[in-house]
């Protein structure tokens, strides 16, 4: 989620607020938020009416999750500035961190009167519709990723494609963003075919024995090979836009397996807990993306809670976080990282799982996807596919066999390990 950096103009005569505002700009870059707060008050107290240390300050406050105090902040530097387009982003990235996506979706729109070619606007914009379900204003907003520097510009052959009929014609999906993204996006590739196109499809290397097996007529390419001679193109992430108006018209039934030559080594990595509950867990997601300190837990919140005597708890965990394990003296858990090359080794374990229990990261799609039963631990400011939980909270319309559980206060995770932890308590009961 970006946010604006607000600075003062050139030549200020508060030197000694000027400098306050660059060290706490420097500190809350550095993840020292609590320090940059200080900073922002000591300079509002040389100069109390600046709506630029307001809204600094309402930033700091958003990344300790002080929503209302933030948003309380935001609104001071809107009544001495409103129509300042950075002020107006903060404080609707702000209300959306909150779980107002109405109320971020109404600034940012306003916002969008001043600076209507802001990019960062109308991401940050469609993020809060999507959220709500508002799919017609949302994807048309969710193209603005391609302009904000997130998805990099390239040279891709062809035409652009916007869904229009080409039977006969090649169609390049082109790779975007992370591994969840793309297990969620390529459910629309049957459609493109649907249309008589030939799909050739880029992806990362890891997904890409996963989607050679599942994705039968789709000519998967890595990074590296050299592209097909296609006549039109589109990024991944654009393609469910095309056919989904509406959540109604989401299909969540399961359109991804596990390669069947897989499964019997998958299988063998099982069968140390043949007479209990097979349970895969996930703690944290990639640790380059910069919203994962928000939704990532830890290794001892999972054992806490789901370490019981009739279960058996396999750890899917990649990545650094995994080095949790080897810090943590007899955890009841069995590591299967060694043994995960890639998605599809990780689908067939899955497959084989009587549950995955995590928090938000690319497994949670892919399970979905499988129809693999998968019990979700979101943060206070969830991805915008798990929506905003006014609806149905446990529930996504994007996949049928993921069940969601939402902190209770933003940052406390003693929600959802509580809920989740009776569930299965519910679930093995004899």
């Amino acid at each position: 989620m970006h946010s604006a950096p607000i600075k003062l103009p050139a030549g200020t005569p508060h030197a000694r607020a000027e400098a306050h505002l660059r060290t706490g700009a420097a500190l809350r870059a550095a993840g020292r938020a609590a320090e940059a707060v200080a900073e922002y008050r000591a300079g509002l107290a040389l100069v109390p009416d600046a709506p630029e240390f307001w809204s600094n300050l309402g930033n700091a406050l958003r990344d300790l999750r002080e929503y209302a105090s933030a948003i309380a902040c935001h609104r001071r530097a809107l009544a001495a500035a409103p129509r300042v387009p950075g002020y107006l982003m903060n404080l609707g990235t702000t209300l959306a961190a909150a779980g107002d996506d109405a109320g971020a979706e109404r600034v940012l729109t306003r916002a969008l009167r001043f600076a209507p070619n802001d990019a960062n606007l109308r991401w940050n914009r469609a993020l809060a519709q999507l959220r709500q379900g508002r799919f017609p204003e949302g994807w048309t907003d969710y193209e603005a990723r391609l302009e904000t520097g997130d998805v990099p510009p390239r040279d891709l052959p062809g035409a652009p494609w916007r869904g229009e009929a080409a039977p006969g014609e090649t169609l390049l999906v082109a790779a975007e963003q992370g591994f969840g993204d793309a297990i969620w996006a390529v459910r629309a590739i049957a459609h493109a075919q649907a249309m008589g196109l030939r799909v050739a499809l880029e992806t990362q290397t890891e997904l890409a024995p996963l989607f050679r097996h599942a994705l039968p007529g789709v000519q998967v390419l890595t990074s590296g090979d050299v592209l097909p001679q296609a006549s039109r193109h589109i990024r991944l992430c654009s393609l469910p836009g095309l056919f989904c108006d509406a959540p109604a018209q989401i299909s969540a039934a399961p359109y991804l397996s596990a390669p069947p030559e897989r499964m019997p080594a998958a299988a063998t990595w099982l069968n140390a807990a043949p007479r209990k509950l097979k349970a895969g867990i996930v703690w944290s997601g990639s640790q380059a993306f910069r919203g994962n300190p928000g939704r990532a837990a830890t290794l001892a919140q999972f054992v806490a809670a789901f370490a019981l005597p009739f279960v058996q708890l396999f750890s899917l965990q990649m990545g650094p976080p995994r080095a949790e394990l080897a810090a943590y003296a007899g955890a009841p858990v069995i590591d299967l990282a060694p043994h995960l090359r890639d998605f599809a080794d990780t689908a067939a374990v899955v497959a084989q799982l009587d549950l995955v229990i995590m928090t938000d990261s690319a497994v949670a799609h892919l399970c979905g996807a499988l129809g693999v039963p998968v019990w979700v631990l979101l943060g206070d400011n969830p991805f915008w596919i798990w929506g905003s939980g006014s609806a149905d909270p446990a529930r996504t319309p994007w996949y049928r066999s993921v069940r969601l559980f939402r902190q209770r206060q933003p940052g406390c995770w003693g929600g959802p390990f509580d809920e989740a932890a009776a569930a299965l308590l519910e679930l093995a009961a004899p």
